[in-house]
């Protein structure tokens, strides 16, 4: 009997540890969740969803039909190369414009091996519309919210050497820095400009 209650305690035990790790790990969980970042992340997910499919459409509705107009056929999101004809021969597969394939994928269906050169290239243009949308929102954000930190060095106005404010000779030439930098408070660019 004393091996029963003695293996029940230990199913206890571990029992009370399981549940503890798990809700210390729920509580972890929570908090992690919970942090800022993960929700900023989550917030600019769900924003860069919906700002490719505004790009895509842009592209496709308004950049895609202008490039149409200088190249031959359809939209550039259609043109397609067809590199080797299927087992079957249509009549006008050798000519790349076959009557019955108006698009990259009817073509494969029947077999043919098709080289989609219009989409890749939509894609690219997608990418780089993107691309530079989130440099110009970057550099915005940057200008509006990033400023540089004070430093407390300046240039010394003889050799352009980077020196402490309050220093009264420049360690790189050995020149002595004016004493009207005190009554600027060190700032030796201001003297620079006064002379």
């Amino acid at each position: 009997m004393s091996r029963e209650v003695e293996a029940y305690g230990k199913a206890k035990d571990v029992g009370k540890k399981a549940v503890t790790a798990g809700s210390s790990l729920a509580k972890d969980f929570a908090a992690f969740i919970s942090r800022g970042s993960v929700v900023d992340l989550a917030i600019g997910i769900i924003i860069g969803t919906a700002f490719t499919a505004i790009v895509n459409g842009f592209v496709e509705d308004l950049i895609s039909p202008l490039i149409a107009l200088a190249t031959p056929g359809t939209n550039l999101n259609q043109q397609f190369k067809i590199l080797r004809c299927p087992a079957k021969r249509f009549l006008d597969c050798q000519t790349n414009t076959p009557a019955n394939w108006t698009t990259a994928v009817l073509a494969q269906t029947d077999g043919a091996v098709v080289l989609g050169y219009g989409h890749f290239i939509q894609t690219i243009i997608n990418f780089i519309i993107i691309a530079l949308i989130l440099f110009f929102i970057v550099k915005s954000y940057s200008a509006a919210f990033i400023r540089p930190k004070p430093t407390d060095t300046n240039d010394c106005p003889y050799c352009f050497t980077s020196i402490k404010k309050k220093a009264t000779r420049c360690p790189a030439c050995t020149s002595h820095i004016p004493d009207d930098a005190e009554a600027h408070g060190g700032d030796v660019d201001a003297i620079t400009k006064q002379h």
